[in-house]
Parts: structure tokens; sequence; C-alpha cells
């Protein structure tokens, strides 16, 4: 729960994901000291007096009027957390439930039907004023306009089951109502923890690992799946969506009770287990997962030898490095596999034929066994933060059926696999490195149909713009793209580096997030100053020590967020002139600047309409910047001094002191 308020005031917890409590701690009570804050605690189910007092100790360092609103369905913990006398929330009036329902089930702007006004209102009656039971009756009813189906519902033997509520009796019914695919698919949601934070994507290759979904003649899987997806939020199964800056969905949670509906049509396939408990397996389990503190070859209670045909074992929120144990590499059967933060990946995973999906991210080992190489299903192969990987089995090509191979921050790694476009189904490769020799070049992705993030390091080794070409970039429907140089072993041509880079356009609509890193060019290529990088909206420019201006910013119209470090030819980082005319960095929110230390101000002019938008400033080592324009939206400035600067900077900062 700390991480969690970290990332709710910071935006941003992942700074801190390996930390232990007591550090963790400290960094919340630096974030909140004297200061008014209002923290919501939504739903809480701890009942550890122990627990909630340490918590209240460390959200005390807060400032006068600091708040902390708990919401709970038990009366314990709120007698644990409360200061002040609880509030009992009563059910919803009739016509607040009614509100609640039409919104569902007639949608915003569609007019009431009279004919099914009253069938509603009769409906509602069973709800007994519980507002999921309204919202899932709703959602039931939001594409059905016939009287006969409404009746159907209001009519429905479910609502005299004996020992269910009404929440449970609506939820049944809207489950029945789903077709048998959409059926299948809510019940697996039932292996992710109660309370979890689910990945979407996670979940949609999940079932395509399963076989729960496929792909036709016009969608792949994944569309498919998004669309199943939709089907169980419109039902009301799947609530509190994250979204990311385009807006997409990328997390969701599921409301408890709707949980226990999961499990309660999955109990005899899917089975979690929590923190070392002895559970009962059923032969016929076919999705297994464990949660908690420790690896997996801890989990001594837990017996899998009479389980028949396991096809799903997933490991959550492990914090101490492991081994998968052996009893789970013996289920020839397994499609998925999930482990994180494993000492070493055991030759054995070769026996595992049909496997589809593997997770081993978080792992601490330097290689992987050969014998990965033979599984000749796998689809999906994540390694993402191994941070100490250093290389691949060069039979990685032998996985013909690959098509996502994920390797997020694996920092180590000094080589791709030789001849990797010969792996013609990949879909997502998020780290390339480019190779001296045929087969490593950086023309082996030239077959490959990417998608989503793709990071090229070593650029400097490409020596020909023929090979750059042949990588085919702009075929590519990338989102996300990383170009990084390292220290040139034999020094590339001045021009040939410019044209290399000029070649390796990307789809340019598509890319919402660019970066280079030690680029060695005089001058950037002119698609970074196109108007069609209509929606790029992150640039990152790294050690580019030669370049001498920088891209057309203002070309940039939907550019939120810009990094700029360790230049050493920018002097200003916009002019009107050069950028294309009056109008500025409209969209701009975030600027960091970092070592450039021939900068002397943010614009050659004194326009007032530039930075507009601009809301954090970080400034590091600029020791020549002598100004700061108008920023009418700044809200946090962060100024890094250090050694020799410039006085008339700090004068036109205390214009922004408030």
């Amino acid at each position: 729960m700390t991480k969690v308020i970290i990332g709710s005031t910071s935006g941003n917890s992942y700074d801190c994901e390996d930390l232990d409590l007591e550090p963790l701690q400290r960094r919340l009570q630096e974030l909140l000291r004297r200061k008014r804050y209002l923290l919501v605690l939504d739903d809480l189910w701890d009942e550890e007096q122990e627990n909630w007092l340490k918590l209240k100790s460390v959200l005390a360092c807060g400032g006068k009027g600091a708040s902390i609103l708990v919401t709970t369905r038990l009366p314990k913990v709120a007698e644990i957390m409360g200061t002040v006398p609880a509030h009992k929330l009563s059910m919803l009036s009739d016509k607040d439930c009614w509100e609640l329902f039409k919104q569902r089930a007639f949608g915003p702007n569609e007019v009431e039907l009279t004919k099914l006004v009253a069938i509603g209102k009769e409906i509602l009656k069973k709800c007994r004023g519980v507002p999921l039971a309204a919202i899932t009756l709703g959602s039931l009813l939001r594409f059905k306009r016939e009287e006969k189906e409404w009746i159907y519902v209001k009519d429905s033997k479910l609502w005299s089951l004996q020992g269910e509520n009404s929440v449970m009796q609506a939820l049944r019914l809207s489950y029945l109502y789903l077709p048998v695919k959409l059926r299948q698919c809510f019940a697996f949601s039932a292996i992710f923890p109660k309370d979890e934070l689910i990945s979407k994507q996670l979940l949609i290759e999940l079932w395509v690992a399963n076989g729960f979904i496929s792909s036709n003649e016009s969608l792949e899987a994944e569309d498919i799946g998004d669309e199943v997806w939709n089907e169980l939020y419109w039902s009301s199964f799947f609530q509190d969506v994250q979204t990311d800056k385009l807006g997409m969905v990328t997390h969701f949670k599921m409301h408890d009770l709707v949980h226990d509906l999961a499990q309660s049509f999955a109990e005899e396939i899917c089975c979690s287990a929590y923190n070392n408990g002895i559970i009962n397996m059923h032969a016929r389990i076919r999705h297994f997962s464990v949660y908690g503190q420790h690896a997996s070859e801890d989990y001594s209670s837990i017996q899998l030898h009479h389980v028949n045909s396991l096809k799903t074992y997933i490991e959550w929120n492990f914090n101490d490095a492991g081994q998968l144990s052996p009893q789970i590499l013996k289920f020839n059967s397994l499609r998925v596999l999930r482990s994180n933060k494993l000492n070493i990946l055991s030759a054995s995973i070769g026996r595992l034929k049909y496997l589809r999906y593997l997770d081993i991210s978080h792992g601490m080992f330097k290689t992987l066994p050969q014998s990965l190489c033979r599984l000749c299903n796998l689809q999906v192969l994540k390694l993402d933060h191994c941070y100490d990987l250093q290389s691949l089995p060069d039979s990685l090509t032998h996985l013909k059926s690959l098509q996502q191979l994920s390797l997020r921050a694996c920092y180590s790694l000094s080589s791709s696999p030789p001849k990797i476009g010969t792996l013609t189904s990949l879909r997502t490769l998020s780290i390339y490195v480019v190779g001296k020799k045929r087969g490593y070049l950086l023309e082996e992705l030239g077959q490959l149909n990417l998608k989503g993030e793709l990071h090229i390091k070593h650029l400097e080794r490409v020596k020909s713009v023929t090979h750059a070409k042949e990588a085919n970039m702009s075929s590519k429907h990338l989102n996300q793209l990383r170009l990084s140089w390292g220290r040139n072993e034999e020094s590339q041509l001045q021009g040939n580096v410019e044209q290399i880079l000029e070649v390796l356009q990307p789809h340019t609509q598509q890319l919402d997030s660019l970066g280079l890193r030690g680029y060695t060019g005089t001058y950037f290529p002119q698609w970074m100053s196109s108007p069609s990088l209509k929606g790029l909206t992150s640039l990152e420019i790294t050690d580019c020590k030669n370049c001498l201006l920088l891209p057309k910013l203002g070309k940039l119209s939907s550019l939120k967020n810009l990094k700029i470090s360790n230049m050493s030819h920018v002097v200003y980082l916009w002019e009107e002139s050069y950028n294309g005319g009056v109008g500025g960095l409209m969209a701009l929110e975030t600027l960091i600047l970092e070592k450039l230390p021939n900068l002397i101000r943010l614009s050659r002019e004194d326009g007032e309409n530039i930075f507009m938008t601009l809301s954090v400033l970080e400034i590091t080592e600029c020791p020549n910047l002598s100004g700061l324009p108008c920023l009418p939206s700044l809200k946090n400035l962060y100024l890094y001094i250090e050694g020799k600067y410039n006085q008339d900077l700090l004068r036109s900062v205390q214009k922004f002191q408030s």
C-alpha cells in the first residue's frame, strides 16, 4: 500500500519498486512532510490493528489540514482507523437507484422507452438499493429493447435462489447472458489476486496462450481479445480503468464480488494459493496461481502430484530470488508459465513442448539454456528487467512461432541472436543489438513486421547506408523508437552517419515517443522536423555532442515531454525564424535540460507565447543560462547548480516564487 500511495502522490512508483518497507516509508514522508493532503483509502479489509497504526504514524508528518478518508465494509476496520465517528452509508433511494440504472440501460442520449420503464422499476426492486446490482443489470439490458427480454430478467428463477444476496443474483444473471466464449474468458480472470490492478494486455495474452480466443481471416487474436475485454467492461465485470497518455486502457480492477463470481464458476479448473497456504487441489485443476512473498521452491504445502493436466502456472509478487519447483517442470501440458526473480532457468524447461507463453522477467541469470530453443510452440517470451542477462541462445531462431520477444531494461545484453529476420511471425522486439557480421546486421530487421516499441543499439556498427535502408523502418508500426550509438570502434564518416539516420525514418504518423543517444552527426534528419510527426508526445536527445542545431521543435505540435542532455553546441532551445514562425511549443508540459554548457536562453526572442503550457522545468548544469522567459503555467521548477553559474538566472527565478 505504501508503494501505491507513493505512486499516487508522485506519479511514479517505479523508482521505489525494489525498496524495503522502511526506505519506502521514508520516501513517503519526504513527499508528504508539512503538506496538506487528502488521502482516500477505498474498500479496506485488513483487520490487523498494528499494520494501520504503523501506517498512521508514517502519515502523521503532513501539515495542518491533512486528512485521510477510509471506506470499508468491516466495522472493525472503521473502529481501528477512525478518529471521528464512522458514517454508515444507507442503501440508495429508489430515485437514485433508477438514475444509476438508466444511465447504463439507456445511455446518456437515448430517450427512455415507456414500455420498458415500468418493467425496469420492477427489476430494480430486486436490487434493494445496492449500486453494483443496479449498474450490473443496467449494463445487461443496455442493448435489449424488446419487452420480453426485460420480462425474462424480471422473472428469472435466479432471484429465488436461497443463500444469495441481490448483488450476487444480479451478477450471476448477467454472467449467464454472456456468450460461452466470454464466460470462459471472464471465469479465467479469477486467476488474478483480489483487488489486483490487472494489466489488460497481460490478460489478453493469457487468453490467447490458453486458446480461449484465436485469430480469424480479418483480425489478429489480440484484436479479438480487445473486443472480448470491451464486452466484459461494458457488462460492468471490469471497472476502475487506468489509461495511458493516448487514452488507451492499460489496467483495470475487478470488484471483489465480481471476483467471487468468477471464482465460483471457475473453482474446479482455476485455483490460487497465498503465502504458503495449504490448499486442496482438485484433479481437474487447469490453471493455478500462487502469490506472496517467497519463491515457489518454498511452497512445500502445494501438492500438485494428483493434478492431471495443468495448463497455467503463474507466480505473483515474489520478493526473493529462487528456482522453479521441479514439480512444475513435470507438467508437459503447460501452456503458460510465469515466474519472476529466478536465479537460474533449468534446462528441463525444454520438456514443455506445448508452452506458448513464458515470462521469466526480473531474473538474476546471465544466460539461458539452449534447451529453451526446443519450445517450438512458444509465442511469447518475456525477459523484462533481467539486468544481468548478457546474451540469448544462438538457436533462438528455431522458435518459428515466436511473436513477442520482450527485453525491456536488459541493460547488459551485448548481442542479439543471429538471423533474427527468419522469425517472420515476430511482432514485438523491444531491443535489437546491431552486430558486425552477416546475420547480425541491421538488415535483419527488414522482413519483420514489428509494432509497439523498439530500441536499436550500437548503430555505430552500421557502415552502409544500404544496410540501413534494408532495415525497412518506414514499414513498421512502431509507437516508441530509441536509436543509440556506442563509442565508435571504427569511426563512421560524418556524412555517412547522417545519411544512415535519414533512411532510418520510421512510420512517423504512428510514432508517439522518440529517443536518440550518442548520434555523432552534425545535423538531425529532415524527418525529425516533419509535421507528419503530429502524434509525437515525447522526445529525448542525449549525448549528440556534434549537432549544431536541434530539430525544428515548432513542427512537433503534440510534443508534451522534451529532454535535451549533454549537447555542447545548443545555444537556444527555440528560435522563431528557425522553428517555422510564431506559435511556440503549445503542448509542452515537461522540459528537462541537462549538461548544456553553451545554452544562453530558452528562446532567442522574448515572446510570451512560446512555453504557455509548460508546468515542469528541470535545469541541471547549464552554467551560461542567463534567464527564463514567461512561463504562465509553471508549477514545478527544479534548478541544480554546481560550480559556475550565471547570476541573472537566479534573479529571473525569483519571479516564479509564490
